[in-house]
């Protein structure tokens, strides 16, 4: 993608919301790099606080928000990676335990007041500068409703799953099936979409993208395509 990317003279914010396993996290490392910007994977910042409560053996909800609180979260423009307390927490914070535990842990108000915040912070000071891509459940609902560009990328339930399956593969992560997947995938998408605070649902004005039959090429074209036409129309 690097010889085709776009060039803004100035920044702005691009929110891809939708359930696990659509693509969202693939799709907007992808298309950060089309447009010569950066992602700010805030799905990461609640797989950290639930691997370290994890590790900790924390039970109680106010111990989240304190945890949440605690971390440090920094985009390396060099390497291209969100470093949670200086580290890059990588596969640690992938897998299916972490996966499940952060569900849970994001339900809890002090956690996402904790992290909104923080990506507030950090979206708004990197698109300054740069055309900013976040992927997550809620933010273009609640952390950037305002944001210029909004998506809400799906498919479907099986698609999602295999999709899943194949990642936790190539990370080495072994003992799932696509049965076992499915199963914590629904269990998943219930808690994300019935949740009292910043339930996952589709942003007013989203543009809704099913990637059950699309590569993802064909998904950041798509993507570039129109954002390049409204970019050139305020020309």
């Amino acid at each position: 993608m690097t010889d085709n990317t776009l060039h803004f003279k100035k920044g702005f914010i691009v929110s891809i919301d939708g359930p696990a396993g659509a693509g969202k996290s693939t799709v907007s490392q992808q298309l950060a790099e089309a447009l010569g910007g950066v992602l700010l994977d805030t799905g990461a910042m609640y797989r950290s606080v639930a691997y370290f409560a994890l590790t900790s053996d924390v039970n109680l909800a106010k111990d989240f928000g304190i945890i949440a609180r605690s971390l440090d979260f920094d985009y390396d423009k060099e390497t291209k990676i969100l470093k949670i307390n200086g580290e890059n927490l990588g596969a640690r914070i992938r897998s299916e335990k972490v996966s499940a535990m952060a569900s849970s842990v994001s339900r809890f108000k002090s956690v996402r007041a904790a992290l909104t915040k923080r990506q507030r912070s950090l979206g708004k000071k990197l698109s300054r500068k740069f055309p900013v891509v976040m992927e997550g459940r809620d933010i273009g609902t609640v952390v950037f409703p305002e944001a210029q560009y909004k998506f809400f990328v799906t498919a479907s339930e099986e698609v999602r799953a295999g999709r899943r399956l194949k990642q936790l593969k190539k990370m080495g992560i072994k003992g799932e099936s696509l049965k076992s997947v499915l199963k914590q995938q629904a269990e998943r998408d219930h808690q994300d979409s019935h949740r009292k605070i910043a339930p996952l649902r589709c942003p007013d004005g989203a543009i809704v993208v099913d990637t059950s039959s699309m590569g993802i090429s064909q998904v950041v074209h798509f993507l570039c395509d129109h954002i390049r036409n409204v970019e050139e129309m305020k020309k």
